[in-house]
């Protein structure tokens, strides 16, 4: 019997939802704790949020580099649209631009659903990543709209 190679491996699940714990946990925190708790889980959210994104785009380059399948052009292109917004959100966060920071964080992991559903197709990411990466990514835009809201809210 051939094994279901979308089936998402249990390595997978854990440091693919694990990561996005703190995101939501940050939201929560930022919507529920008295101060100063939302203006730290917020400035976290941040600096996790583009840790994260940093890591997708070295998972994505590298999956690329060790997979003969995968177009190089492609990689690069999408490293680097993973990349940028994740640095200059923790520029922004690191200047108090948060409001900014959490958009280029929401639109980054808005683009990895898109970008690695389609790689999984053109065996760019592994196949598995179809399945994945829109659920898992949802849970970070989801967060990081509700720290938008949270921060509209209170401006």
């Amino acid at each position: 019997m051939h094994a279901n190679k979308s089936a998402i491996p249990l390595d997978s699940i854990i440091f693919g939802y694990g990561p996005m714990v703190p995101l939501v946990a940050a939201a929560l925190g930022a919507w529920t704790l008295p101060q100063p708790w939302p203006t730290h889980a917020t400035g976290l959210a941040i600096i996790w949020g583009g840790l994260i994104m940093t890591f997708v785009a070295g998972v994505r380059r590298g999956y690329g580099f060790g997979n003969a399948e995968a177009s190089t052009l492609r990689e690069i292109v999408v490293m680097i649209v993973y990349f940028v917004p994740a640095g200059l959100a923790l520029v922004c966060g690191a200047i108090g631009s948060w409001l900014v920071a959490l958009a280029l964080l929401s639109i980054g992991f808005a683009l990895v659903i898109v970008l690695d559903h389609d790689g999984a197709a053109k065996h760019d990411v592994p196949k598995h990543f179809a399945r994945l990466r829109p659920p898992q990514m949802a849970i970070a835009v989801a967060a990081l709209l509700a720290l938008i809201g949270r921060t509209l809210v209170h401006l």
